[in-house]
């Protein structure tokens, strides 16, 4: 049996997030005796090998590098048929793919195409009697689902960012087979129109050892002009709950919880937020998890490694000139 685990040269955050998954992977082998494969769809050699060293770097000792120019920009039909080609002529058992918004969106096409079972979201791996098995949350994580793959087939898992830590590095020299793939009959079903590149100007909020988030308990959006600051003097990235997105207060890409981004920083601080079930969801990984809110009942301040009640927008300032003093 073999175990792939794939990643994308298109996605830098692909990538970390398949060397995450490589600690699953490994455990999963070391209890079935399956070897370890990293796959990379890429549009050209040299692109798939950069991105083959980086993993091996993490200790992928074979990568198979899938590449077609037609990779060059994502389309789903086109990235899903890449994929289920290279799946059909080796026949794994197990398929990883970084459930980023890209490996959300064609792995289920590629279960689909090949015939494969499929489990999205999976906290947990493990084998039973030779057939995968995983755990999952369900309903707004007020449910816990175990869900087992069907005997002889295989099974696609997307495996969430930020689920798994990372093995530490272990760097091997990796054997790389390059797969020419014939994709130009692929109907993409889509055009392409452009890319545009969110401003770097701050740190990644999924990949920040701090990060200070807001709620709606701030009253206003601009008194997100204190998470900012206190982000800024801790070194770390902004977050927001979904109901301060829906307000219109912060973008997307700041969202921290089921609909938005899963983070585990060192440091998670929270102002104003009353702790709703989605949100845990996206930071329950963190190390330590401060809270700051006027209601001492609230959820997240029963969870919080340090709970202080009293208003944000009184005591945030406070540390803040403690911190830049």
């Amino acid at each position: 049996m073999t175990i792939w685990i794939v990643a994308e040269a298109l996605s830098p955050k692909s990538v970390f997030t398949t060397i995450e998954a490589l600690t699953p992977a490994q455990t999963l082998a070391s209890q079935s005796g399956s070897a370890l494969c990293g796959v990379v769809l890429a549009d050209s050699e040299a692109a798939g090998r950069t991105v083959a060293d980086a993993l091996a770097v993490h200790g992928f000792a074979q990568v198979i590098v899938g590449v077609s120019p037609r990779l060059a920009t994502y389309q789903p039909q086109v990235y899903a048929a890449a994929l289920a080609k290279l799946i059909e002529s080796r026949q794994p058992k197990v398929v990883l793919v970084a459930a980023t918004s890209t490996g959300s969106d064609y792995a289920p096409r590629v279960a689909y195409k090949t015939s494969a079972g499929l489990i999205t979201q999976a906290q947990n791996l493990a084998w039973d009697n030779g057939a995968l098995t995983a755990t999952k949350a369900g309903v707004a994580e007020s449910l816990i689902m175990s869900m087992h793959s069907a005997a002889g087939k295989t099974v696609i898992v997307t495996v969430r960012p930020k689920t798994f830590e990372a093995p530490a590095a272990n760097a091997v020299a990796a054997s790389v087979e390059i797969v020419n793939l014939s994709l130009d009959s692929v109907a993409s079903g889509t055009e392409f129109v452009s890319v545009t590149a969110e401003a770097a100007t701050r740190i990644k909020l999924e990949e920040a050892d701090v990060v200070v988030s807001g709620g709606r308990g701030l009253q206003a959006p601009e008194n997100f002009a204190l998470v900012e600051q206190l982000a800024e003097a801790l070194g770390g990235a902004v977050g927001a709950t979904r109901a301060v997105v829906d307000a219109g207060w912060r973008p997307h890409s700041e969202q921290v919880g089921q609909t938005g981004k899963t983070v585990s920083p060192k440091l998670y601080v929270a102002l104003g937020i009353s702790g709703a079930i989605q949100h845990l969801v996206g930071m329950r990984t963190s190390r330590t998890l401060v809270a700051i809110n006027r209601d001492a009942d609230a959820p997240l301040m029963k969870q919080a490694d340090v709970a202080v009640v009293g208003d944000a927008l009184t005591l945030v300032p406070k540390l803040i000139a403690k911190l830049k003093g």
